[in-house]
């Protein structure tokens, strides 16, 4: 008795289908990518109930002709791959498994026009039989999906709320959209216009720009930084948010191949080792990436979903995105995510309307926390020639200290608010680090060596690494049981409590694990050092100390966010206080 049998063709589908997809918006997915390999440059899309009964691209494509179109619906069949070489893959599809996997588990209609023969004809596949008849289409292709899963009912069980569908949908045409910026898009979704994004005629990036514009608002264009860069072969081009410009997770970070939208973790990790010591471990940095690479240099034949890539020299590609965002990001100078101050500007006339609104409001004026520093007040001169120069830094001139915490200044666009503490920990940051890269690390002789007394655990990683933690200016000693002493710190180290600074070191080499390497946790080093000498909150200082500080972060990479990539400071322009004030 033969036990072996071939599965019906309908169920063979129906297995690819639960590969390709996934949800209403893997159908979409590959409806639009079949409009885009079409030579689209419109496609409007209409959806219903959260795709689960309505999903229908409409193109102004090439279109297909009677034969093609009876083709299509066949499993792997496709117009796409050239003499069989799957290593030279220039179209988003090519697995000619979406349409008959969809026509598996749903009702699939698909209509086409045939420019050369200037007929139209419609296919479609209802409770498993094909019909062909003319259709009254006049451009293009329209492919209509109706009752998603009716063939497979199990699988709705596991659809979320509409609302969540519709947001997976939104993503999809969201990451296309950006990666063609010559096709315009227009998303219904229950009989609502939710946008329309007219095509650009401009070929290079500023097209590009002009599509994120659209798609992620001028905020993000605002607030971020253009990265173009070119080496062995690879183009990375894109725009990436300034370190404080974060989220708490990772779905802003839109990461392209060959115009392929995909979900690679050497491209994440790669993102995420540009904006190391920018930004806390738990934030990820907002990103659009587009990398071009020649396609025989990348494995995207990986899933049938084809999210997934694999490298050929995957440490050439990690390489240019880390060293490309990392020196655009140094190259920003002085800027900050512009949302932080429309959050402070919009908060501030938010109570400034309910001040006004309250008419039992009284003013309790109080002056004791704001201050000219006490010791600036009375024995330094105030030079308006000095002051005026000052105010054409980027930071301008300090004009007082609030709490002891943050110094006010004023340049010629309107006022800014610094944080001293976080500031100066960016600046001792990239000194100590600047001096082990470049092995010219000022060292300061303690003229009393430091005495630290450690666990166990903790002593035996600082002396198994003193070797390192020399090139960090820290000459360490055993003393006794558990016991070292310092002889030598970075110069630039100021009143260090040095035994919960070696107590911190230790706690991050042994979290690294036993292959500790300096130069790969070196900003989660230098951050510690540099947060435990950097000037306190609640230290006054004098008005010269504060403009030394100012100059000094003009002078400072990276200086717009402290280590853990909160901001060192907030701009608001006059146009803004003039917002708050009722002045326009």
């Amino acid at each position: 008795m033969n036990y072996i049998k071939k599965l019906p063709e309908n169920l063979i589908n129906q297995i690819a289908a639960g590969e390709v997809i996934e949800r209403p918006s893997s159908a979409l997915k590959e409806l639009l990518e079949n409009a885009i390999d079409a030579d689209a440059n419109e496609i409007s899309i209409y959806l219903s109930n959260g795709g689960k009964t309505l999903i229908e691209v409409i193109d102004n494509g090439k279109g297909m002709n009677l034969q093609d179109l009876n083709m299509c619906i066949e499993r792997h069949a496709t117009s796409k791959i050239n003499d069989g070489d799957l290593m030279r893959i220039n179209s988003l599809g090519f697995r000619g498994e979406a349409l008959p996997s969809i026509g598996s588990i749903a009702n699939l209609c698909i209509e086409s026009f045939d420019k050369e023969k200037a007929e139209s004809w419609k296919i479609s596949i209802q409770d498993n039989n094909k019909n062909v008849e003319p259709s009254i289409i006049r451009i293009g292709t329209k492919v209509t999906i109706t009752d998603l899963f009716l063939k497979v009912p199990a699988r709705l069980k596991f659809m979320k709320t509409n609302g969540t569908e519709i947001r997976y949908c939104k993503e999809v045409v969201k990451h296309l959209a950006m990666s063609h910026p010559q096709i315009t898009f227009n998303l219904t979704i229950d009989g609502k216009k939710i946008f329309y994004w007219e095509k650009s005629d401009i070929i290079n990036f500023e097209g590009t720009k002009n599509r994120l514009s659209q798609v992620m608002g001028e905020d993000f264009i605002n607030s971020s930084i253009s990265v173009e860069i070119k080496r062995d072969g690879l183009i990375l081009a894109g725009m990436v948010g300034m370190p404080t410009l974060n989220r708490n997770t990772g779905r802003e970070q839109y990461l392209f191949v060959n115009n392929r939208p995909v979900k690679d973790r050497n491209l994440i990790g790669a993102l995420r080792g540009a904006y190391k010591g920018l930004i806390e471990n738990n934030r990820f940095p907002v990103a659009v990436l587009f990398l071009d690479i020649r396609p025989d240099d990348v494995d995207i034949n990986v899933h049938p979903a084809k999210a997934e890539v694999r490298f050929r020299d995957s440490a050439k590609v990690r390489s240019i995105i880390v060293s490309g965002v990392r020196k655009s990001l140094e190259a920003a100078g002085l800027n900050t995510a512009a949302e932080i101050s429309n959050a402070l500007v919009d908060k501030m006339s938010f109570n400034t309307k309910n001040i006004n609104n309250n008419t039992n409001y009284s003013s309790n004026l109080n002056l004791e926390n704001i201050n000219i520093s006490p010791s600036s007040r009375f024995t330094e001169k105030f030079d308006n020639d000095i002051f005026d120069k000052q105010r054409t830094y980027p930071l301008g001139s300090a004009i007082a200290q609030a709490h002891g915490t943050y110094i006010i200044a004023e340049n010629e666009n309107g006022l800014l608010l610094i944080d001293q503490h976080a500031a100066h920990e960016r600046i001792v940051l990239e000194k100590i680090r600047s001096g082990f890269l470049n092995g010219n690390i000022q060292k300061q002789i303690l003229l009393i060596p430091e005495v630290v007394e450690l666990s166990e655990d903790h002593f035996d990683v600082i002396i198994n690494q003193k070797d390192s933690l020399i090139k960090l200016g820290l000459l360490i000693e055993e003393f006794d049981k558990n016991t070292i002493i310092i002889r030598e710190h970075p110069a630039i180290l100021d009143k260090v409590n040095f035994n919960i600074l070696m107590k911190d070191i230790a706690e991050e080499i042994i979290n690294f694990g036993s292959e500790f390497i300096l130069s790969e946790r070196l900003d989660n080093i230098c951050g510690n050092m540099a947060c435990h000498s950097s000037i306190r909150a609640g230290r006054l200082l004098l008005t010269s100390e504060m403009n030394a500080l100012l100059r000094e972060m003009e002078a400072t990479p990276n200086s717009s966010q402290c280590n853990h990539g909160r901001p060192t400071f907030i701009k608001l322009s006059v146009k803004d206080i003039e917002k708050l004030f009722g002045r326009t």
